[in-house]
């Protein structure tokens, strides 16, 4: 990606860019559920060190906290996708969309961290990855290329994008469907995050051992038209909590 980023054109390399930003994301989730190593504390570590390579400045710290707390209350209001949900809900149209960006989710969320409403953020790290963001910066400007903290937040915003597509699919359906989550097909891999039934289920199985729980997975296409229906039509809606208790979310 940073190849790219340095030998092409940005309109050239945003694309592919964006991509493979995406897909840096997919497998930090499985450090962010405590999957490559025993002892969380190196989890972190990688996630520190990519806070700084991706110009995060703290906001995966965000991410994660939220996310273990989106598994152990999946579709239920404790849920901070369902929270989401409702702010986006009582907005118009346009600031609905916007709101549906992981970015923009993340930013809500430091505003409320900041107020001491978000308990499950660990400030520790948050301070790390600030400071990995901090260093890279000073690095960026150093080397003579000021031009990447822009491209890298131009990335970083159209990876939220992405993700707010994968969220309408994977969580959203049209009103009485009875399943959790949806699985659906795709044409590029997602590291089998798209096997999202067996993901809730089992949050701390690797991704390539992943495996299709749907009988019938939703089609390529859905990828697409789903977020046409949860943020424009406005006819999907979020789908409802899991019959059985709370899983483990991981660590």
């Amino acid at each position: 990606m940073f190849w790219l980023l340095l030998r092409l054109p940005f309109w050239a390399a945003l694309l592919p860019s964006a991509a493979i930003h995406h897909r840096i994301g997919i497998l930090l989730h499985e450090y962010v559920h405590g999957i490559p190593f025993r002892k969380y504390r190196h989890n972190l570590w990688v996630l520190t060190l990519f806070e700084g390579l991706l110009l995060s400045c703290g906001m995966f710290e965000l991410f994660r906290a939220t996310h273990l707390a989106h598994h152990r209350w999946l579709n239920t209001v404790r849920d901070p996708a369902m929270q989401a949900e409702h702010r986006n809900g009582s907005n118009g149209a346009m600031l609905s969309r916007l709101g549906a960006l992981e970015a923009s989710q993340q930013v809500k969320f430091l505003r409320l961290y900041l107020r001491g409403k978000v308990p499950y953020v660990r400030t520790s790290q948050f301070v790390r990855g600030l400071l990995a963001s901090l260093f890279a910066i000073i690095g960026w400007c150093y080397f003579g290329q000021p031009w990447m903290l822009a491209k890298l937040a131009v990335l970083t915003v159209a990876t939220s994008l992405l993700s707010s597509f994968r969220g309408a699919v994977e969580h959203h359906g049209p009103p009485g469907q009875t399943a959790f989550s949806n699985e659906y097909r795709v044409r590029i891999s997602l590291f089998n995050l798209n096997r999202h039934i067996d993901h809730h289920l089992n949050p701390v199985r690797p991704w390539y051992k992943l495996r299709f729980r749907s009988e019938k997975p939703l089609p390529p296409i859905c990828y697409w038209t789903y977020w046409f229906h949860v943020y424009v039509k406005r006819d999907y809606v979020l789908l409802p909590p899991p019959a059985q208790p709370h899983m483990d979310p991981g660590r």
